[in-house]
């Protein structure tokens, strides 16, 4: 059950409560370039007397030789919410047409592949652009100027399909306007994908970055390479002590758990991805991350059995790649061949992060790597640095491959530790950012800015002063890293300058090409989840990658979000509000049930969220099971050990982070709907707490 929450802004990070109020100024996100208010407004079509029955519109979308594509899009987008089908015609007139809405490339001045004008009159609207890719962000302009309810994926009666009445000239400060799902964690099928896809479109953001695998998995068909899908896509548990009923992705049975795109599956999401001009950016993670691969070919590994990678063991200090073993070399560029085949991208990434932090240090002492280091003039006693050098030596080789076939490779900061990669572009993820990136930039090569300290979406986006030793705020699901308690608001995502301070104003600026938001999930494993992470803060990524720096206002973007997150629940898109529903607390004495009436917060069927937040105590609670109760009798139950206290949960931890997963298969008007715990104190029964509904899930 998803409840479609005001947003609030409760959180310290972002101020006070905002109050929704009529602003004279359209609440377009991102902000466009320049926007002139003008007398009135454009009426689309009448407001749908009857949803379901659906009518004829009297305006026209007229399209030039080109862009019937992108009017076919906007028709459907207009009929699923207004009920009305409006009719497409071609027409190569330069004007504006009464009573029309025309898409044209004809005289579009000169704003770039990806800039358009909006001209919004009382009788026509003209989207003028000299690309599809600009007349595509156009029609988004035009969708936020109407009613929040146009992006509803059924008609709404009751509106008045009106936009007011604008002059728009628009183009995007930044090339790469990106987001990296991580599929490698937990495995988001093809239509979650799209849906992620369809969120990115309405925002202007056009890089989809998909991290393919990892130690936990190998998500992409490789036909040369079977094993990595047959073996290197599944794994015994979805782990990280996270609730099983909160994930799909498991077979028949209960086990294993996992899956994988096949290669259909991804030309048939590339494809979907161009109809909405995005570019999906494949990463295949090498040489370490990849327990996976390993697990799958293990004559690829610095000698080892296959008793050696476990993809539920989260250590990831067994995960290296031999770079010199016979046929090793092979296996790389096969994957790669088949990569570049599926994905027409310019960029490859091909990851390259974290060999130090790792531990990993097997080359050094496998004969075969140590061999080959010992050849290119590299100690193999040299420690860290030889290890650095070493992989310098590889990337530059598959940075030579890529560009030999047509491809630029991308890579994480750490693979520019050892000097500059040629013909390669880097991906700085550095906190605070910069240090690789001007070192990169400076040498004239692209570089994309997603540094941990800002633009990590995985991170928790509000603190919620939680007790000191314990990881979770009670708003938000929980995640950890390294650690300690991570964090990244709205505010610290649109705060964000991608160009360096270093080269700010140099040349070298202009080889900041963009900026990305990463959302990892080892702590996100269902797509709502991954949803609540994504919105609101990649709309302050597309504000910050599109927008002007000089017109950049948190306090106006903060205003205009009020509207834009009622757009994003029209969508059904879940978002995190910052708010939760708290439907009860427990002790300071634990007893061994607990019940709580949940009737005024049920109002139809589906999932339902419980949450166990620790307070206070000296002792933590286990909930044994969780279970949803109409008129008293039971119709679902989590059946799980979960904890709630002063507990550092780890990736290996044996506790199951306290939520609980529910479904209302139905719902009746007039019923009671109870939720019962059964619990027990753990070290003793001085414990208190609060417990939550969210929309985690």
């Amino acid at each position: 059950m998803k409840r479609c929450l005001t947003w609030g802004f409760a959180s310290t990070a972002l101020g006070l409560l905002v109050a929704a109020t009529c602003s004279a100024t359209p609440a377009l996100i991102p902000l466009p370039v320049q926007m002139q208010n003008r007398p009135g407004f454009f009426t689309l079509c009448p407001s749908v007397a009857v949803a379901g029955v659906p009518q004829r519109a009297t305006r026209t979308i007229l399209v030039d030789n080109s862009s019937l594509p992108t009017g076919q899009y906007l028709a459907n987008m207009l009929a699923r919410s207004t009920g009305y089908q409006f009719a497409i015609l071609t027409n190569n007139t330069a004007g504006p047409v009464r009573g029309a809405v025309l898409l044209t490339t004809v005289n579009a001045m000169a704003l770039g592949a990806e800039g358009y004008e909006l001209t919004v009159a009382p009788d026509s609207v003209v989207i003028r652009a000299p690309q599809q890719a600009g007349l595509f962000y156009g029609v988004q302009s035009l969708l936020q100027l109407l009613p929040p309810q146009i992006l509803s994926p059924q008609p709404v009666t009751g509106v008045a399909w009106t936009a007011p009445c604008v002059y728009i000239q628009d183009y995007p400060r930044f090339s790469w306007r990106g987001v990296m799902l991580d599929v490698a964690r937990h495995f988001f099928d093809k239509q979650e994908v799209e849906r992620v896809l369809d969120g990115l479109a309405l925002h202007k953001i056009n890089t989809l970055h998909l991290h393919l695998c990892d130690d936990q998995g190998w998500r992409v068909q490789i036909l040369s390479e079977p094993l990595l899908t047959t073996t290197g896509a599944w794994r015994g548990g979805m782990d990280y002590g996270l609730n099983p009923f909160s994930s799909t992705a498991f077979r028949a049975g209960g086990t294993p758990y996992g899956g994988f795109y096949t290669q259909n599956d991804v030309q048939e999401m590339v494809a979907y991805a161009q109809q909405r001009h995005i570019t999906i950016v494949p990463e295949i993670e090498m040489p370490a991350h990849s327990t996976a691969g390993l697990a799958s070919y293990t004559n690829y590994s610095c000698g080892y059995t296959s008793n050696r990678f476990n993809m539920d063991s989260i250590s990831y200090g067994r995960s290296l790649y031999s770079l010199a073993r016979p046929g090793s070399w092979t296996f790389f560029t096969n994957i790669l061949t088949e990569i570049m085949r599926l994905f027409p991208s310019q960029y490859i990434h091909c990851g390259g992060d974290e060999v130090i932090a790792t531990g990993d240090s097997d080359w050094t002492t496998y004969s075969y790597d140590a061999n080959q280091m010992t050849a290119l003039g590299i100690s193999p006693s040299g420690g860290q640095s030889s290890i650095i050098a070493y992989q310098h030596w590889f990337s530059t080789n598959l940075a030579a491959f890529l560009q030999s076939n047509g491809r630029t490779m991308i890579g994480w900061s750490e693979y520019e530790a050892g000097g500059t990669v040629p013909n390669a572009a880097l991906m700085d993820w550095g906190t605070g950012g910069g240090s690789y990136a001007v070192q990169v930039a400076q040498a004239g090569l692209p570089v994309v800015m997603t540094p941990d300290s800002n633009l990590y979406i995985n991170y928790c986006e509000t603190y919620g002063n939680p007790p000191a030793s314990f990881s979770a705020p009670s708003t938000e699901p929980y995640f950890i890293v390294g650690g300690v308690p991570d964090y990244s608001s709205v505010t610290n995502v649109y705060d964000f300058e991608p160009v360096p301070s270093a080269i700010t104003g140099s040349p070298s600026a202009t080889n900041i090409i963009g900026a990305q938001c990463n959302l990892w999930t080892e702590y996100v494993p269902s797509p709502e989840n991954v949803e609540f992470k994504l919105f609101p803060r990649i709309c302050a990524l597309a504000e910050l990658t599109w927008t002007p720096a000089a017109s950049k206002n948190f306090a106006s973007f903060q205003s205009r979000l009020v509207t834009h997150v009622q757009r994003l629940s029209a969508a059904r898109f879940n978002y995190n509000s910052e708010t939760v529903t708290q439907i009860g607390t427990w002790g300071p004495t634990v007893g061994t049930s607990l019940t709580y009436n949940i009737t005024p917060y049920v109002n139809k069927n589906g999932e339902i969220d419980v949450n166990f937040y620790y307070t206070s105590g000296s002792d933590a609670i286990q909930i044994s099971s969780v279970s949803l109760l109409e008129n008293g009798v039971q119709i679902s139950s989590d059946t799980h050990l979960g904890t709630a206290g002063l507990i550092e949960y780890t990736p290996s931890t044996s506790y199951f982070v306290p939520y609980f997963v529910l479904h209302l298969p139905w719902f009746h008007a007039g019923s009671t709907y109870t939720i019962q715990a059964t619990i027990a104190g753990l070290g003793g029964n001085s414990s208190s707490g609060t417990v939550y509904l969210p929309n985690w899930n």
